[in-house]
């Protein structure tokens, strides 16, 4: 083929692509075609760039050594576990934002307390010591002699743990580590001898000993002067504590004052005889003046009033066994607070049964609940609660003495008074308590025996009531006041003695108790003995130191202690 004939080919080869380019340029325009005027404008929407969200460190916490268990656990239950991507336990401080520490409660501001834990400092029940200093304490913790005990201070390692927080470690042998299980027997197997337990493991059989002045037994307790108040506290940057505070608003106790009663149970009142006498001279209020912080402290006060008021009551004598008293003398009653009155005494009935109605009238207007007695013999034996605080409190009483005229229908003639023991139906009673909930009481109207040691069949009958179910059985016949048992768990005083009466020959009935149990969570964890000389034959009074450690010394040894 020549040269003329490939020019020709390959002209016709690039006409014919100038061509296909020229339809292709029709079709598709390089500049789009004019928008008509009005139509909406397309937009296009900006894409957005993503940047990854950062995960959360949680802020790491540490518990230092001595914390008590039941607030290092809860709280690592409730707030560490429950909000994992907020919280994480570690095992150093230097690793933590956050160090909870234990330190003396007045060392803790309230806004830094994660839980504010009272412990008390105990001894067995019969103990003639009363107040211990926190110097002579500390002394103990480190081998320091004390002459109130002699041996090592029995204590739970976890409460070892925590005041050797605050304390520094305790000398070699000043401190014995025992099951809190076993606590209390080792207590009373090595007496004298002392121990410091959380407030919650209080037990009726121990004596809780005052330090500094202060107790756990009473209201209004000052945590940041007890001694013997510990706070765990938490360190850390504000925001972390803030953090943290989200979660836990308010700090954990062992003793909150919102579930405690404190009960005062008092043994013979009646209003007759040199002590009205006294009254009409001194003033109604007179027999209570020197005693009265003792019972308007409690939040229930049992009062055992065995003598009936009397509109037509005659003058007061000095001697004679018959009694009234006159109608203004309820003001002694209202006086002390009394919050509840038994009415198992012998002399309700003594000027026939109206004054005992009109008495019963009396109680009923002034909103006193009253057992032990009553108009009829279901009433005079029921029992009855009292709600304080979330505490349930029965109260049960009955006369195994009578007279008869001073028992209900005691005469077959339908009269008012008090009620005759019956043990099947103390036992139901009892037992109602217990089902119901409430911590039972029960009181007697006994015999009446002129001597500190309780009788063979007195132990009998007073135990026989805690079998039956009661936690405190109290003797409030007793002019001479008498010693006091446990048993089975449960606390027994044979006889309190005078109250608000005291004109009795024998030197022993001008001693009197007055006894504060402690009451919490409606289980009893505490018993305070209060001692009183009565004097002008009316006016009880706060016994001296010598005089109150003589009482004691033979009454904890008639009771075989």
């Amino acid at each position: 083929m020549s040269s003329r004939t490939f020019s020709l080919i390959g002209l016709f080869f690039v006409l014919t692509l100038a061509a296909c380019s020229s339809e292709v340029v029709e079709q598709s325009p390089t500049q789009p075609p004019p928008v008509p005027s009005g139509a909406p404008k397309a937009t296009v929407a900006p894409i957005a760039t993503l940047a990854p969200t950062p995960t959360p460190t949680p802020l790491r916490i540490f518990f230092a050594p001595g914390a008590p268990l039941a607030v290092s656990n809860t709280l690592r239950e409730t707030i560490i576990q429950e909000h994992p991507d907020q919280f994480a336990l570690v095992g150093s401080a230097e690793s933590a934002d956050l160090q909870a520490f234990v330190a003396q409660a007045g060392g803790v501001p309230d806004q830094n307390a994660l839980a504010t834990w009272i412990y008390a400092l105990v001894a067995p029940f019969p103990t003639l010591v009363d107040e211990v200093s926190l110097a002579e304490l500390q002394a103990a913790w480190q081998g320091v002699a004390s002459p109130n005990f002699g041996g090592p201070l029995r204590v739970s390692a976890e409460t070892r743990a925590a005041f050797g927080a605050v304390w520094g470690e305790p000398a070699a042998g000043a401190v014995e580590v025992v099951e809190s299980a076993v606590l209390v027997d080792t207590l009373w197997a090595n007496r004298p001898a002392w121990g410091i337990v959380p407030f919650e493991q209080l037990h009726v059989s121990l004596k809780v000993l005052t330090v500094d002045g202060h107790t756990p037994l009473h209201r209004n307790l000052d945590v940041t002067a007890y001694p013997l108040a510990l706070r765990v506290g938490l360190n850390g940057q504000a925001e972390h504590q803030a953090q943290w505070r989200a979660l836990q608003p308010t700090a954990m106790t062992n003793r909150d004052e919102s579930k405690m009663t404190i009960l005062a149970m008092t043994g013979v009142t009646a209003l007759t005889r040199t002590t009205a006498w006294k009254m009409e001279r001194n003033g109604v209020l007179y027999p209570a003046e020197k005693i009265r912080p003792w019972l308007t402290s409690a939040d229930v006060v049992h009062i055992s009033n065995e003598v009936s008021f009397w509109q037509d009551c005659p003058p007061p004598q000095v001697t004679g066994m018959t009694f009234c008293s006159a109608p203004n003398y309820t003001q002694i009653i209202t006086y002390v607070n009394t919050s509840v009155i038994e009415l198992t005494g012998n002399h309700l009935n003594d000027y026939g049964w109206e004054p005992l109605s009109y008495t019963l009238g009396v109680y009923d207007k002034l909103g006193l609940p009253y057992f032990g007695g009553g108009r009829t013999i279901t009433e005079a034996q029921r029992a009855i609660t009292l709600t304080h605080n979330g505490n349930l409190i029965g109260f049960v009483g009955c006369n195994p003495v009578g007279p008869p005229i001073g028992w209900v229908d005691g005469l077959n003639d339908g009269r008012p008074g008090a009620a005759p023991c019956d043990d099947a139906v103390m036992q139901a009673e009892l037992q109602k308590l217990r089902a119901a909930g409430a911590l039972p009481i029960a009181t007697l109207q006994y015999y009446e025996f002129y001597e500190y040691p309780p009788t063979y069949q007195q132990k009998i009958d007073f135990r026989k009531l805690v079998d039956f179910g009661a936690a405190i059985v109290s003797g409030s016949q007793g002019h001479h006041p008498q010693a006091f048992d446990i048993y089975n768990s449960g606390f027994i005083h044979y006889g309190v003695g005078n109250l608000f009466f005291g004109d009795q020959v024998d030197p022993s009935t001008r001693q009197t108790f007055v006894d504060r149990y402690l009451i919490y969570q409606n289980r009893l964890l505490s018993v305070e003995l209060l001692t009183a000389q009565i004097e002008d034959y009316s006016q009880p009074r706060p016994m001296t130191l010598e005089e109150r450690r003589e009482l004691l010394q033979v009454v904890f040894t008639a009771g075989g202690w």
